[in-house]
């Protein structure tokens, strides 16, 4: 971790200073929430990211950004900025101030694993390294506030240093679960991977890449997880979602004799609303702390120690699972038909390769993705599904891997929230490319319940590059048109906007499976 992200006020304003004289500079942002989602994905990438506001005014607007960190289990650092201790006395009313001069702690003690208040010069060091190690061990977001007049005074060194605990592991329960699992394996005919993003938190994506290249296990990730297998290697299927992914995808993964769930959040949206149909029987699920297969739960069997356990176990072993490569998709077909939202996916798949990496927004730019084989990562707010992730998440993960330029699929609702960040993102150097999927309005709720309410004032996305005085933007209407803008936004290296119109009521195949599936269910 080398910088942080975040806007600067009074409180707060001292402490940046001095970070960026140590050689951390603090990345500014359009708005506070911006600096938390481009923390956030900054974390996803190098396992802590930091953002820094003042107090009140700019730590009560990452409230949101620290809720999905905490939800999607995020490592992510809010430090803020506070009144200083000596002007607290006698109560004053200092502005940004909301009730108490603790309020803001109040809010933070629901969405963190730890807190501070460094208000002492004896016990700040501790204090430091308690809540960092909390936030390493846990995966969860933590909080340090720091009063103004505490900046630049000199602390006592801490004792030890960061104590960060993996989830604690029985050895005998590890060798059992190993054992029952790798009977179960053997006697099957086929079996599947479903990765989810705690192999990548945990740092067990090399152990996963051996247990399935050496067994021949075909992968299919969650949407928290995508590219921690590489989806265009013969093993990979893409992403598992429920009945939101191709059939051949749900049909592989549903009918395997063993379904092997490698550190998934079990929650609606990672499994498509709750259409993933998997027998009990043939599951073994693998979470953070414990393996269960079948009837049979192993506690304190961690993911960690799991999952390399396994691959050592099945190393050298000629399994016979059964799997075909499923078929890619053809040479997109430039020509002059208007667009569909499948035509968007399937040009940004022809374009797209691995010196990218994939944001994708909440909503239609995240669901019909899941018929596209993505080259490389692509984080997103999968589940915690917060609209206006994507862009700013940009700045963090092109930030983090400066090696692969970030690609954004974002709707037009979620870019009007967060879509100033893109100037963010030029302005720090990160030339990211912005796919604006404009159908005029809240698209993804239209099929649950319409009316006005999803409508949404129009915005010439492509236009913005003129407004922030760097870039280039396009309006594509045409297949042909958003291949030509594509080809050239990734030959260039600059800020490009590209707003692609598309049919007010026009929908991806995955929500229209999904709404099969749930009229199905009903």
């Amino acid at each position: 971790m080398t910088e942080a992200f975040g806007i600067v006020g009074d409180y707060v304003l001292k402490f940046v200073s001095e970070l960026t004289h140590e050689g951390m500079p603090v990345l500014v942002t359009m708005d506070e929430q911006g600096a938390g989602f481009a923390a956030d994905a900054y974390a996803r990438v190098r396992g802590l990211g930091v953002v820094v506001c003042t107090y009140g005014v700019g730590g009560l607007k990452l409230a949101n950004a620290t809720a999905g960190a905490w939800a999607e289990q995020v490592p992510l650092l809010v430090v803020s900025g506070a009144p200083g201790v000596g002007e607290r006395r006698d109560d004053p009313l200092l502005h940004h101030r909301v009730k108490d001069f603790d309020s803001q702690l109040q809010v933070f003690r629901d969405l963190t694993c730890a807190q501070a208040v460094l208000t002492s010069t004896h016990s700040a060091a501790e204090e430091i390294d308690r809540v960092i190690s909390s936030v390493l061990s846990e995966l969860r977001p933590g909080y340090i506030e720091v009063p103004r007049d505490m900046v630049g005074r000199v602390i006592e060194p801490p004792e030890g240093g960061l104590d960060v605990r993996l989830p604690a592991l029985d050895p005998d329960a590890l060798s059992h679960a190993v054992s029952d699992v790798v009977a179960h394996v053997r006697a099957a005919n086929t079996v599947v991977i479903h990765a989810g993003s705690t192999v990548q938190r945990r740092g067990v994506g090399d152990a996963l890449h051996r247990l399935a290249t050496q067994g021949g296990i075909p992968v299919a990730t969650s949407s928290l997880a995508r590219g921690v297998f590489p989806e265009r290697h013969p093993l990979g299927m893409g992403v598992y979602l429920g009945a939101l992914s191709p059939t051949p995808v749900v049909q592989r993964m549903e009918s395997a004799d063993v379904f092997l769930s490698l550190g998934v959040l079990q929650t609606d949206l990672t499994l498509g609303a709750f259409t993933a149909h998997i027998d009990h029987e043939r599951l073994i699920l693998a979470t953070e702390s414990d393996v269960t297969v079948g009837h049979s739960t192993y506690r304190k069997v961690p993911l960690w120690a799991f999952l390399p356990a396994l691959a050592d176990a099945l190393a050298g072993e000629s399994l016979t699972v059964e799997h075909a490569p499923l078929p890619g998709h053809g040479p997109f077909i430039a020509d002059d038909r208007p667009l569909t939202v499948a035509d968007v996916v399937h040009a940004i798949e022809s374009h797209v390769d691995e010196r990218h990496s994939l944001l994708l927004d909440p909503g239609e730019a995240l669901f019909s993705a899941v018929d596209m084989r993505v080259p490389t990562y692509a984080h997103a707010s999968a589940y915690y599904a917060t609209m206006g992730f994507a862009v700013p998440a940009a700045l963090g993960v092109g930030t983090a891997d400066p090696q692969r330029r970030p690609v954004v699929v974002v709707g037009d609702g979620a870019f009007a929230m967060t879509g100033l960040e893109a100037g963010t993102c030029a302005h720090h150097g990160i030339p990211v490319i912005v796919v604006v999927l404009d159908n005029a309005g809240y698209g993804t709720q239209r099929p649950i319940v319409d009316g006005p309410f999803n409508d949404i004032p129009a915005m010439a996305a492509d236009r913005l590059t003129e407004v922030f005085g760097t870039g280039r933007g396009f309006l594509a209407t045409t297949a042909r048109e958003l291949d030509d803008a594509l080809a050239f936004a990734v030959a260039s290296n600059e800020l490009s906007i590209i707003r692609v119109r598309l049919p007010r009521d026009g929908r991806s195949a995955a929500l229209e499976r999904l709404g099969e599936a749930l009229r199905a269910r009903a």
